[in-house]
């Protein structure tokens, strides 16, 4: 018959890092990136802090889905409540 390699179709592609460890890896660094965001924000006091914070969670509010994205804002403005609760004066 045919002794050829057999098709593309049935060979799936050879990957140096499974997607789990690349997707692991991306997260790692967007943690970094914040992190060291958070930290210069810090040095600057607590506006920077508050503004650093509102662009990381605009960030991943506009990342997710629009269907998600209004269940998103409520558990925001959840978390906003038991925050502005916990530690009034």
């Amino acid at each position: 018959m045919n002794d050829t390699a057999t098709a593309p179709w049935n060979d799936p592609p050879k990957r140096d890092k499974t997607l789990r460890r690349r997707r692991a890896e991306k997260q790692a660094r967007r943690a970094e990136h914040w992190g060291r965001r958070l930290e210069a924000a810090r040095q600057e006091g607590p506006d920077m802090i508050a503004a650093v914070t509102f662009d990381r969670l605009r960030s991943v509010l506009d990342k997710l889905p629009a269907a998600h994205r209004d269940r998103g804002y409520e558990a925001v403005v959840q978390a906003l409540d038991h925050i502005r609760e916990t530690h009034s004066q």
